[in-house]
């Protein structure tokens, strides 16, 4: 539903769509009538507009993949996996970053990297004849952890603790019939991505107690 929602849009806005856990509106719902005015009035947009200054109206993919170093790959992708792959003596990503092999690949075209039959076509290539043959024809496998299984579980009462309504309330940040509705799915039949939103949520909670509140 996401995916086609997005295919409707214009090239800036499909991406900011895609990469969001959260709609725009969405997100307003959660907070509160206070941070709301500060929302509107802030540097969201400002912020919004910067990210998204690579694109052009009739771009291609390239713009996608420079707007994805700016957003996704310094604070999250290298971040968590650096953090785990380092800690069992891995060079996963860092490799491929240095400036010069970066500088070449943005001069590359777009069909030099990817078609309908094969991603990161370059990588394959370029390693083809030394690594061995299972690699490439072999399922794809990430680092996702079973967020939801966890809230339900072992992380439950945490999640209590840091969206308490006592809590909430005292903020004045976040709107708290929303962030109930939100736990009410988590914990139904059908929670879809509440997980994502809860996730955001507490850590952002954690954040406040340790560094705001303390």
């Amino acid at each position: 539903y996401k995916l086609a929602e997005g295919a409707g849009l214009g090239n800036k806005e499909r991406y900011w769509h895609w990469c969001s856990f959260a709609g725009e509106d969405q997100a307003l719902n959660l907070l509160s009538a206070k941070s709301k005015e500060l929302f509107i009035n802030g540097e969201y947009n400002t912020r919004k507009k910067n990210i998204l200054k690579h694109f052009t109206p009739n771009g291609d993919m390239n713009e996608l993949l420079r707007t994805d170093v700016d957003l996704v790959l310094a604070n999250d992708m290298l971040f968590k996996v650096d953090m785990m792959s380092m800690a069992n003596g891995l060079e996963v990503r860092v490799p491929f970053l240095d400036h010069r092999v970066v500088d070449f690949a943005f001069s590359l075209p777009l069909n030099s990297k990817i078609d309908a039959k094969m991603k990161k076509k370059i990588v394959q290539d370029s390693f083809r004849d030394i690594l061995p043959a299972e690699l490439y024809n072999r399922p794809k496998h990430g680092f996702e952890v079973p967020l939801l299984k966890w809230m339900r579980r072992e992380l439950r009462s945490w999640i209590e603790e840091m969206l308490d309504e006592k809590l909430i309330l005292e903020q004045g940040i976040f709107n708290m019939e929303e962030i109930k509705k939100i736990k009410a799915k988590l914990y139904s039949s059908n929670p879809e991505d509440s997980h994502a939103h809860i996730w955001s949520l507490v850590v952002f909670q954690y954040w406040w107690k340790k560094y705001i509140k303390n």
